[in-house]
């Protein structure tokens, strides 16, 4: 019963706390037109961006050890997802970000901000991940870091996640609408959970799978982020991109912001995972002679 209220308690803190400054924060600078069509590092004064992002970097992970401290290391990072939720929700229109500035300028600030937010997932889950054991899972302790990418079924992990959150966003981003975009991004992390998951425990073998962390799920994820502006750069083109989004049809992988990316990584992720790990549980604990 303690540990739920404690599970409620961090979650409103992050909703209706840390979450709504950190959104304030990072509205705070202003495009280059004057508006509130920007994202963290693509606005008027550079400075102020990472001034911006800095900020907002330390009451994510706040968040997150305030979250992990109260619920679990799981808490943890939904925690940090909402925080991120609140930014992605209130920040502009990533169709009026490339029309402000329709050129690889544009691309490389988004694809550094999503690097940069991934980075900062990195650090607080380490943080957070000092007792590993309890939940080997949720777990990003370098130690198992570094054996996961040499592991095949990881690295699968890893790219199911980048598929599955590519997939969604480009099957249902129809629009830049920040709702929307928190919608997609939401729904693209429990598609990678899935997708990562299965990947996983395809390439280990029934007999040999015992569970796929979350981290190299969630990494894909962000790294689709990451990569998504840079692939726009060709695919539709520099020159396409700002007719694309006059017509409202800019693809899904460059209508989703950097903290939308992020924050369904966060959210998403453990949702798509639980749904496949507990299936594959079920079958294990199956009676013999069961149909």
């Amino acid at each position: 019963m303690m540990q739920t209220i404690r599970q409620w308690i961090s979650r409103a803190i992050a909703l209706c706390v840390i979450g709504p400054i950190a959104a304030n924060i990072a509205s705070g600078p202003v495009g280059s037109d004057g508006s509130s069509q920007h994202t963290l590092l693509t606005v008027d004064s550079m400075s102020a961006g990472i001034v911006a992002l800095l900020v907002v970097s330390g009451l994510i992970v706040l968040m997150g050890v305030v979250g992990a401290k109260l619920g679990g290391r799981r808490e943890g990072l939904l925690c940090m997802g909402f925080v991120l939720g609140w930014v992605a929700w209130t920040q502009g229109r990533m169709g009026q970000v490339y029309l402000l500035s329709p050129d690889a300028g544009t691309s490389v600030k988004l694809a550094i901000e999503s690097l940069g937010l991934m980075l900062v997932v990195l650090f607080a889950g380490v943080l957070i991940s000092r007792d590993s054991e309890k939940d080997p899972v949720s777990s990003f302790a370098p130690a198992h870091l570094r054996s996961w990418i040499r592991n095949k079924a990881m690295l699968g992990a890893l790219g199911g996640g980048v598929v599955g959150a590519v997939a969604m966003a480009w099957l249902f981003g129809r629009t830049d609408l920040p709702g929307q975009s928190v919608g997609v991004g939401l729904f693209g992390g429990i598609l990678a959970g899935v997708v990562g998951a299965m990947s996983a425990a395809s390439l280990n073998g029934k007999a040999e799978h015992t569970g796929t962390p979350f981290a190299p799920i969630i990494f894909g994820v962000m790294l689709a982020g990451v990569l998504g502006p840079l692939v726009g750069i060709v695919a539709p083109g520099l020159g396409e991109i700002g007719e694309l989004a006059i017509v409202g049809e800019l693809p899904g992988y460059l209508a989703l912001s950097p903290a939308a990316w992020v924050m369904g990584a966060l959210i998403g992720v453990p949702v798509g995972h639980s749904w496949v790990e507990h299936s594959h549980a079920r079958v294990e604990h199956k009676p013999a002679g069961a149909r």
